[in-house]
């Protein structure tokens, strides 16, 4: 019978001596065992790549347009590394409508790219927004709905998931006739 501490360890991944530091992982993890069953582990897992700091959580409760949020007890959140149609541009309004199937009313994790540059010119908190593990700004940008930017090819500093957001951009076309 397998107990919970060693299938921590199993989880955890026990190794070397010298471990390399490794991204930060959180992992729920299921465990469904009969006395005619092995184990069976189920994880799932978000993790944030090396660079990114986690920050706060918290429940949207207004979206504003493609890449602005309010999120309780947090306050407004301009998403990091992407850029969506502004009012009365092609795309703004099917841009916000998918921002807030995704979000609206939802608890999401709020993570920053760069501690020293958290905030922009306009007072906005600047983070990805993760919602149940999935980055709301690159699902935007796989539908057509927004692109990569602010990052380092255009003068702003380079971000955790600027090459995802690049590739994802790259690969797919405008949506909404735009």
């Amino acid at each position: 019978m397998l107990t919970a501490a060693p299938l921590a360890l199993l989880i955890a991944g026990c190794g070397s001596a010298d471990p390399l530091p490794a991204p930060t992982v959180t992992a729920t993890v299921t465990v469904t065992a009969s006395p005619s069953q092995s184990v069976v582990a189920q994880p799932s897992a978000v993790a944030t790549t090396g660079g990114e700091t986690p920050a706060e959580s918290g429940v949207v409760e207004k979206v504003t347009d493609g890449d602005t949020i309010d999120v309780a007890g947090v306050g407004t959140i301009r998403m990091q590394g992407i850029d969506t149609p502004e009012v009365g541009e092609c795309g703004y309004e099917l841009a916000s409508r998918e921002l807030a199937k995704i979000v609206n009313g939802k608890t999401v994790d709020l993570v920053i790219a760069d501690p020293s540059d958290s905030v922009d010119k306009y007072g906005r908190l600047l983070r990805y927004v993760d919602e149940a593990g999935v980055d709301a700004g690159l699902q935007l940008i796989k539908q057509g709905l927004a692109v990569a930017k602010y990052d380092s090819r255009d003068g702003y500093g380079f971000h955790p998931r600027e090459e995802s957001y690049i590739a994802a951009d790259e690969a797919t076309a405008p949506a909404g006739g735009c």
